[in-house]
């Protein structure tokens, strides 16, 4: 079988913001409750995580949630000082 060249990819930050690498670990998991009728309790899925992120452009810190396929950013709320 012939050699199959890597597709090309955007350069870092031209698709989406610009994060600094975090840890593989996620910071928080992300679960959902269930009822298990059989045991007769509750128990908790796994459905995403959320990692603590810092911007390159202006250092302040952020976390990624991701559940599925949907990604969203969440910023502290706090008043931006311009």
């Amino acid at each position: 079988m012939p050699a199959q060249e890597p597709a090309e990819q955007a350069p870092p930050g031209e698709n989406g913001p610009i994060e600094v690498p975090g840890p593989k670990q996620p910071e928080f998991r992300v679960v959902q409750p269930e009822f298990d009728t059989r045991e007769g309790k509750t128990v908790f899925k796994d459905v995403g995580a959320i990692w603590k992120n810092v911007s390159q452009k202006t250092g302040r810190e952020f976390y990624t949630l991701k559940i599925g396929k949907m990604r969203l950013l969440v910023f502290p709320n706090q008043k931006m000082v311009q």
